[in-house]
């Protein structure tokens, strides 16, 4: 009974003790960073994939897979633009680059919404 009680009260925390959670050491600030990428990720991958099965072609979806593919390339070379190596940022790297791709990856996930909203004849297909 007593498992079932924490276990109650751990997932019961609330999102502000969580933030602040992520603001104790720089572990906790990098692995929150990491957590939300992989969540901005995570709607980046369905968005992708919903847009993948609307295009009629395979030409189409091999040029929208392209360009997706050269998105990230992009999103990765400005990131190491902004923020330089790993080996020349020390422990706060992680972070920041965790951070701008972030922020590179909710504007591309603003981008594919658009995308998928769109079904209209002069829509991407």
């Amino acid at each position: 009974m007593r498992y079932i009680l924490i276990l109650i009260l751990a997932l019961s925390a609330s999102p502000l003790v969580l933030a602040e959670a992520c603001n104790t050491t720089q572990a906790s600030m990098n692995f929150c960073a990491a957590d939300a990428l992989k969540q901005a990720d995570g709607q980046l991958n369905s968005l992708y994939k919903e847009q993948m099965s609307w295009l009629k072609t395979p030409a189409r979806q091999q040029t929208f897979r392209a360009a997706q593919r050269k998105w990230i390339a992009f999103r990765d070379a400005d990131c190491l633009y902004r923020n330089g190596k790993a080996v020349e940022g020390g422990s706060l790297w992680p972070l920041l680059d965790a951070q701008c791709k972030t922020e590179l990856t909710r504007q591309r996930v603003e981008q594919l919404k658009g995308y998928v909203a769109c079904r209209r004849e002069d829509c991407p297909r």
